[in-house]
């Protein structure tokens, strides 16, 4: 039954205080470690919503609280005043007593007050003042509650970043729309993307719209380039909007310049198996080696394919290679000759990496 005669009348108590002070109206039932308690109970901190003063007196009423008080049978009470706690934390008393009121309603705290409302301990051992029993006896869920809060906090993070890389990927695909002509619907598309991210919704629901709207991307410049490519030399009338359109992706192709952004997204399997994930040219600079001994390739044939097409596109031929061997190895038997096709072609201007690597992209 809750021991009503400790509480004082000069404070007021609501539901959340009377739990805390009845977890705090028997001994502990084991031992605790003093580290242990410090540790998980300044993790649920941002969980509880114990921030600033509330957090700093906390702090220390932790840093005061004795250890073989934390044993079976005992009671952790800090025998601390406002005013010695107002000195620590450099605040007003009545700021230390709302940070304590808070701690209280959370469930860390309970007050066990003497019949004059001081806190002290006497030579018997007796200490009145500040209880840190209850975060003691719900450390268990405590712990759990902080390990789900640093859950979702990564994977809120994850979901942020992943949908920063998208919206350079899509906007990597609207200039491909663009440099094909298509400049309308390249600017709809970025629009489409600014809503998106300045809508109030969740991050994952972010993330689902921001993907739908890749896969589209993704679409649009895909057929719009294979319009480009697949059109016969001898076609007897093109307006010269197309003509133009057509000679700039032929020249973005025969450069191949390569958005890293969407070469990443082209590997899904390679980063699966064999290479971390990719976020830049230095990451995939770094797995060359990795990928070079998956197709069996010589050190001799790589470093004539670096000399000849530079690294960072060798790095990116090889990357594909290895794409397109984990998703069709009965069509590609020999990938070491095949990127060395690609160098060779790479020489001669008729490497087409860039439409590879969308049609990759696109079929993920």
């Amino acid at each position: 039954m809750l021991q009503t005669e400790t509480i004082t009348r000069f404070r007021k108590l609501n539901a959340n205080a009377l739990a805390s002070q009845k977890l705090a109206s028997s001994p502990l039932p084991s031992q605790i470690s003093k580290s242990t308690l410090s540790l998980v109970v300044k993790r649920v901190c941002p969980v509880l919503g114990v921030t600033g003063t509330a957090y700093h007196v906390l702090d220390i009423l932790l840093g005061l609280v004795k250890e073989k008080d934390l044993g079976e049978g005992q009671s952790p009470v800090v025998a601390i005043s406002n005013r010695k706690l107002a000195d620590y934390v450099c605040r007003s008393e009545r700021s230390v007593m709302r940070a304590l009121k808070k701690l209280v309603e959370v469930g860390l705290l309970a007050y066990k007050d003497s019949g004059n409302g001081r806190r002290f301990e006497n030579s018997l051992g007796e200490a009145y003042g500040l209880d840190l029993s209850p975060a003691c006896k719900r450390l268990d869920e405590l712990r759990k509650r902080a390990d789900d809060y640093k859950t979702h906090l990564e994977a809120e993070r994850a979901l942020k970043r992943k949908s920063k890389g998208l919206v350079r990927a899509i906007n990597d695909a609207c200039a491909e729309l663009s440099n094909q002509g298509e400049l309308a619907q390249a600017e709809e598309l970025q629009q489409r993307v600014v809503a998106i991210m300045e809508s109030p919704q969740a991050a994952a629901d972010k993330m689902t719209f921001l993907s739908e709207l890749y896969e589209e991307v993704l679409d649009s410049a895909a057929s719009e380039l294979q319009q480009c490519e697949s059109m016969p030399e001898d076609q007897p009338a093109v307006s010269e909007q197309d003509q133009s359109a057509c000679e700039i992706e032929h020249e973005a192709t025969g450069n191949n310049e390569i958005s890293i952004e969407v070469l990443a997204h082209a590997l899904t399997m390679t980063t699966e198996h064999f290479i971390r994930p990719i976020r830049s040219w230095d990451d995939l600079r770094g797995e060359a080696n990795s990928l070079r001994l998956a197709i069996g390739l010589s050190e001799l044939a790589w470093q004539k394919a670096v000399r000849l097409l530079g690294l960072k596109l060798a790095a990116a031929c090889l990357a594909v290679v290895v794409e397109k061997v984990l998703r069709e190895p009965e069509r590609l038997t020999r990938p070491a000759g095949y990127f060395n096709g690609m160098v060779e072609k790479g020489q001669t201007g008729d490497l087409n990496l860039n439409r590879t690597i969308w049609s990759l992209a696109r079929r993920n």
